[in-house]
């Protein structure tokens, strides 16, 4: 385009009075057909799911879905954007400052969007905005209207008889706007105003083939391709945010274009705290190094953890706590199947990791591996990464089905607090210093193992199950080196 552009000041050159700039601005409009997301192509996965959720809300009903609103990081510098997630699981479409509108009883104009003009300063600032014009050719909105438009016309779909469904919290400024003239102004009608969410909860709790399509096998892949070479970059003397250099490159080389989240990377000490993420201290050698890093591809992200010995050799200290966590995962994994109930994974996870820490001397009774293993073992994944979707259901633990995508990640963790909570449980001074000159050797290692499965119509499958998690296959890979290994000249 630059090429172009160039050769477009030439032949215009003659004009004047900002002319040519606006002759080359309108070819420009003309030729792009890239707006503001090129990543999805196939609308069609976003109408089917419209159609999808006006089965499922009132039909007289009128659903309004606003965007995410820009924030601030400092002065003028925005935080990268993200659109909400139900919004573009319905839409596809990124833009901030626009507005959707669901009205499955119109004969014509179901689906409608409120969209940002087209502005030739701002895009030269910010890139290509879709406009009117595309939110209905390639977005497939039914009709389009100007976002400065949505506050004066919305009403006009709104009657005193309409089921009306909004998310409060999401946007401030719409939210004070359905409030005013819905809420508070009762003498005005009696609107129902209902979550929408529970409804689109479920239907992205199950995945179907759009899920795929649209890029939750890939966010796996691509995070799968960076732990490889992670693992095989750590090295003694690194520090933790080198490791994450290495997974962010992984990620942007592949197309991801943000994490799933912050990337932990915890060594030594930093193993044991289960959201770190300074990431800044010098791996040393001896050190376990957990790394807890996924991508965002599509809007959809993965979720996956390694523990791996900085001088890629387990001691025998960390062999021993590191196949307590296998054990107990690979054995969870392996349950996986529909119409078993999730907390039965759970109870198995906790039955191991409790014999396993009652043989070490860690604990008295295995009831007790809550004072080491500091967090739920499974999560659902998708859009989010810790995605929606219920966990129990009428007081019972979700049944597992057909197409629900969750992590199982058991793990250990060996820190110095753990003499309180045996004090608190009840254990004497004699029996917490017997523990205590047993855990010295294993002070301040942390394990968590985590993979994505998914459940199949006769069992599962282990999406990231190309990271290794046997511990001679990870000592094996620790012999190669990775990407983080290269020397940088400063």
């Amino acid at each position: 385009m630059s090429l172009l552009f160039c050769y477009l000041r030439i032949i215009f050159s003659k004009f004047s009075g900002g002319t040519m700039e606006r002759v080359i601005f309108i070819f420009f409009l003309l030729t792009t057909t890239v707006y503001s997301q090129p990543l999805q192509k196939d609308m069609l996965v976003f109408a089917d799911r419209r159609a999808a959720f006006m089965e499922k809300i009132h039909p007289n009903g009128i659903a309004i879905f606003p965007s995410k609103p820009i924030y601030l990081r400092n002065l003028d510098i925005e935080y990268p954007y993200r659109q909400e997630s139900n919004f573009y699981y319905l839409s596809g479409f990124e833009e901030p400052e626009s507005m959707l509108v669901i009205n499955p009883s119109h004969p014509k104009y179901k689906y409608i969007m409120y969209v940002r003009k087209r502005d030739r300063r701002r895009e030269t600032y910010d890139g290509p905005r879709a406009g009117v014009e595309g939110a209905m050719s390639t977005f497939k909105a039914d009709t389009s209207l100007y976002i400065e438009d949505f506050n004066r016309t919305i009403f006009s779909f709104i009657r005193f008889d309409r089921p009306i469904y909004y998310t409060f919290g999401i946007n401030p400024e719409t939210d004070n706007l359905l409030r005013k003239r819905l809420v508070e102004r009762r003498s005005g009608g009696n609107w129902a105003i209902t979550d929408p969410a529970p409804f689109l909860d479920q239907m992205r709790l199950i995945k179907n083939d759009g899920d795929w399509k649209m890029g939750l096998k890939k966010a796996i892949d691509i995070s799968v391709a960076a732990h490889l070479e992670a693992i095989k970059s750590v090295e003694p003397g690194m520090y933790e945010h080198e490791i994450q250099a290495v997974f962010e490159y992984v990620f942007r080389k592949n197309g991801s274009p943000r994490n799933g989240y912050n990337c932990i990377v915890g060594s030594g000490y930093n193993s044991t705290i289960l959201h770190y993420n300074l990431n800044n201290k010098k791996i040393k050698d001896g050190d376990m190094v957990l790394m807890d890093c996924a991508a965002e591809y599509g809007y959809y992200s993965a979720d996956i953890t390694r523990t791996v010995p900085a001088n890629g050799k387990f001691s025998t200290e960390q062999k021993e706590i590191y196949q307590i966590v296998l054990d107990a995962q690979s054995a969870a994994i392996k349950m996986v199947k529909p119409g078993i109930m999730k907390s039965e994974l759970d109870k198995a996870i906790n039955d191991i990791l409790g014999k396993g820490l009652v043989k070490l001397g860690f604990i008295k009774d295995k009831e007790d591996y809550r004072m080491f293993s500091l967090h739920g073992y499974a999560h659902w994944i998708g859009l989010e990464v810790h995605d929606v979707g219920a966990y129990t259901q009428n007081g019972e633990s979700v049944t597992l089905e057909p197409g629900m995508v969750f992590t199982v990640e058991p793990g250990l963790y060996v820190r110095t607090d753990v003499f309180e909570k045996m004090q608190e449980r009840g254990y004497s001074k004699n029996e917490i210093a017997k523990i205590k000159s047993r855990l010295e050797k294993y002070m301040d290692i942390g394990v968590r193992i985590e993979d994505d499965i998914v459940v199949t119509e006769s069992g599962f499958e282990n999406l990231s199950k190309d990271v290794p998690r046997e511990i001679a296959e990870i000592e094996k890979l620790m012999q190669s080196k990775g990407v983080g290994n290269l020397a940088i000249s400063h």
